[in-house]
């Protein structure tokens, strides 16, 4: 199995790694567990993957082949937030600072990986559900729209909480990029 990192996203942990080095390994942490659940999912469901690219919306899996149903496709997309629950949840009796930054990075994860926008977890649990149900040109159709209204709010959200509390910059501008990489294709 092939694993590409994008240079952005080398450079993009660099600078993370060097000015905010807790965060940078609270993050890691959540999102290798994270990933660690799609790879247990896909060996349990006998997929085999050709690669994973890291960018900076996140990691990528390529299966070596079609996936057999949507089933197991589901399977795969929420083991990724299933394992950030779990993991949040065996953190959460723990009062160190660590393990509440560890938290709060792997239920931000899990919570941002479920929105149902095309390429995230969450997208692909909503197109495998209503591709089964009313087939895959309903399916496409109303993921665009999901994807379309929930960048917007996200974006709008956090515009908003820029402009009132001068916080979530990182956010407002990771909305916006999604925002354009999904509509501006």
């Amino acid at each position: 199995m092939k694993i590409r990192i994008s240079p952005e996203t080398v450079l993009f942990y660099a600078v993370m790694a060097i000015t905010q080095k807790q965060l940078f390994l609270a993050a890691t942490l959540a999102a290798l567990f994270h990933e660690c659940g799609h790879l247990l999912a896909a060996r349990l469901l006998s997929i085999r993957l050709r690669s994973i690219e890291l960018d900076l919306f996140g990691a990528r899996i390529y299966p070596a082949a079609q996936i057999p149903s949507y089933r197991a496709e589901l399977l795969l997309a929420a083991a990724g937030p299933a394992f950030s629950l779990l993991l949040g949840l065996l953190l959460l009796p723990h009062a160190f600072p660590f393990a509440r930054l560890v938290l709060t990075a792997t239920l931000s994860f899990a919570l941002f990986n479920s929105a149902p926008i095309a390429g995230f977890d969450g997208g692909r649990i909503l197109y495998c559900l209503l591709a089964r149900l009313f087939g895959i040109t309903v399916a496409e159709e109303i993921l665009s729209v999901t994807t379309y209204l929930t960048l917007l709010l996200l974006f709008a959200l956090s515009s908003c909480m820029l402009l009132r509390f001068g916080q979530n910059l990182a956010l407002t501008v990771l909305t916006a990029s999604l925002f354009a990489r999904q509509f501006l294709k």
